[in-house]
């Protein structure tokens, strides 16, 4: 019995010691003070929309830390261009069809005053401002700022989380290339009556762009050049019609219930749409084809 004693003590003694070492380790963890660059998916993407109606808007990269208890002193946080999270997203995603690459944005079109920030003591976040010019960018293309940290002054970064690529997206007032901004259609080709569903994508400040008639959207640079449409909108809500790239286009001026203008609208229970009536021929091949159109978007004050 003295020995079951002595036996079922040092089985206490041990459990109360893993015990101990156990609550250390999880202690360490929960009060461990790590930062890390804030980003989704497994290439650390960081979208920000930016709007075409602006000469040049602001987005950041921003940082958080973790940790149950606050920092007792700043973070100093510097950045530096690095492609390497860059040179792997394409690789992996497109391997070697390099017209699938997305690109680096040119240096023309942003501005980084500093690339350096401070994640004050006692906070959980800090950020870097980037100046974004967006206008001329291709709702057809990817465009990234790669960057990495390059030195921090205490604690620790999280090694997965230490760099990040900046995807710079492009919107106006009547589409974004956040999602696809699907028209409701209603009208008519060679007076066949036709409904349909038309994707728009913003282009400029006031302009977006269509595939002519009934011509399916593809995700392929040829098919777009070849088939698509610029509608461009004016002050006075006119839309001026015209070719994208390659597409024989010309505007027709003389149906009144299709004058190529654009105009913001409500139904009788208050809902609001955007509205693009449309009048054009376009030629495919030989055959010219007749296209009178409505372009109805349901939308509420804070969408695009």
């Amino acid at each position: 019995m003295k020995y079951l004693n002595r036996y079922i003590m040092m089985l206490i003694i041990l459990a109360g010691t893993v015990s101990c070492n156990e609550d250390q380790l999880f202690e360490g963890e929960l009060y461990k003070k790590v930062f890390a660059l804030i980003s989704t998916d497994d290439y650390n993407i960081f979208t920000v929309v930016h709007d075409l109606d602006l000469p040049e808007s602001v987005g950041y990269v921003a940082a958080s830390v973790g940790g149950s208890n606050p920092t007792e002193t700043d973070i100093n946080v510097t950045l530096i261009h690095d492609i390497e999270l860059f040179d792997n997203y394409n690789k992996d995603n497109f391997d070697m069809d390099a017209a699938k690459f997305a690109h680096l944005l040119s240096t023309d079109k942003y501005d980084i005053d500093s690339y350096s920030f401070t994640i004050p003591a006692g906070t959980k976040s800090g950020r870097m401002k980037i100046r974004i010019r967006p206008d001329g960018l291709s709702p057809d293309s990817v465009y990234f700022i790669s960057l990495k940290v390059d030195g921090f002054s205490a604690y620790e970064v999280n090694p997965d989380k230490s760099d990040i690529l900046y995807r710079v997206m492009i919107k106006n007032q009547y589409a974004t290339q956040e999602s696809t901004t699907n028209y409701s259609l209603r009208g008519s080709l060679n007076n066949v009556q036709i409904p349909g569903i038309k994707p728009m994508h913003p282009i400029s400040r006031n302009k977006v762009r269509i595939m002519a008639g009934t011509i399916p959207f593809q995700s392929d640079i040829a098919t777009i050049n070849q088939s698509a449409i610029l509608l461009e909108i004016d002050d006075d809500n006119k839309v001026s019609i015209s070719s994208y790239k390659d597409m024989k286009v010309e505007q027709v001026d003389d149906d009144p219930n299709f004058p190529n203008i654009f105009k913001i609208e409500k139904d009788d229970y208050g809902k609001q749409f955007k509205t693009f009536l449309l009048n054009y021929k376009y030629t495919v091949g030989s055959t010219v084809n007749q296209m009178k159109e409505e372009l109805r978007l349901e939308f509420k004050e804070d969408k695009y």
